[in-house]
């Protein structure tokens, strides 16, 4: 049976990090790291994922406010609220919750009129704002993978880094299989894997990669990254090689209200050497890579934070 790679260790071992920092700031700088999370609409599943944001900054003593918006609201009204938002000096990170309605996200797509869509809302975040790392300025960065050198690593490819160094999971020279085309999920964890942070050789499957590529890919994958989340998509044993790291960021509700991933989970985890539970898996880490990157933003704005990032590998678990 494969090791199960929980999130709560990791989780705890950032927010260990994060706390003397957290108290530093307010005791010599008069600063508490802020947060504002932008949401569109009120779609059950993004309303949990802000509660469990603004939980966790509330939790460590840190300030969080959500914005919740109308839906029916134009693209170019809501990149002037994220503007304004972004413009505020007590605010130290801006996280815009996506997926954002269709005529936003894809005005193409949808028929939309207004050329305006939503990286140009996203792009309205000051660059040292940008919290989840999905602006153009955090996107450049991590393309080039200056690791010394970067603002924001994305919060979701943070949180599998985080993962992988704290379980000892070697990355160079391995074979790797992204799947999925989220912006803030499969993407910066593609370019993070294949770059210079990672220095492993990455394949990137999505849906119009036809089935026999695919096929052929996984069967080859040292490490799987997977965030489809879609009911008729399941990665099981046999698409898979013996010993493979799977990594599965995916969620969403069955219609029996269970929440899992992509993976067949049981079969997968007889063969893997490692897999990340769903729920307890990425999750958690990923919101707690939020919060370090918050804390980040407010030291950049006390003048008491420097570029780049530090990463080590953790405990060996058994």
């Amino acid at each position: 049976m494969a090791v199960l790679l929980y999130g709560k260790p990791v989780v705890e071992e950032i927010e260990r990090r994060l706390m003397p920092e957290i108290d530093e700031l307010k005791a010599r700088h008069g600063t508490t790291p802020s947060l504002v999370v932008v949401q569109v609409g009120d779609d059950p599943a993004s309303t949990r994922y802000v509660g469990r944001k603004i939980q966790s900054c509330e939790r460590l003593g840190m300030r969080a406010q959500h914005v919740l918006l109308r839906s029916d609201i134009g693209p170019a009204a809501l990149r002037n609220e994220v503007a304004r938002i972004g413009a505020s000096k007590d605010v130290h990170g801006v996280l815009v919750q996506l997926p954002l309605p269709r005529q936003i996200e894809d005005p193409d797509a949808s028929g939309g009129a207004d050329p305006i869509d939503k990286f140009d809302v996203l792009d309205a975040i000051p660059p040292e704002k940008d919290v989840d790392g999905i602006a153009a300025g955090t996107v450049a960065e991590l393309y080039r993978a200056r690791t010394r050198r970067l603002t924001f690593l994305p919060s979701t490819a943070l949180a599998v880094k985080r993962l992988m160094d704290y379980y000892r999971i070697e990355t160079r020279g391995k074979r790797a299989v992204v799947i999925g085309r989220n912006d803030i999920t499969s993407k910066p964890i593609m370019l993070m894997l294949g770059g210079r942070i990672c220095d492993a050789s990455v394949t990137w499957l999505h849906r119009h990669v036809s089935k026999d590529i695919q096929e052929e890919a996984l069967a080859k994958a040292d490490i799987v990254v997977t965030a489809v989340g879609r009911a008729d998509y399941r990665i099981t044993r046999e698409m898979l090689k013996p010993g493979v790291v799977f990594i599965d960021v995916a969620t969403r509700v069955t219609e029996s209200g269970k929440l899992v991933g992509d993976a067949d989970f049981e079969p997968v985890s007889e063969i893997a050497s490692a897999i990340t539970p769903v729920p307890g898996g990425v999750g958690p880490i990923t919101v707690a890579a939020l919060m370090e990157n918050t804390v980040r933003a407010a030291r950049f704005a006390a003048g008491a934070g420097g570029l780049g990032y530090t990463f080590h590998q953790g405990p060996a678990q058994p």
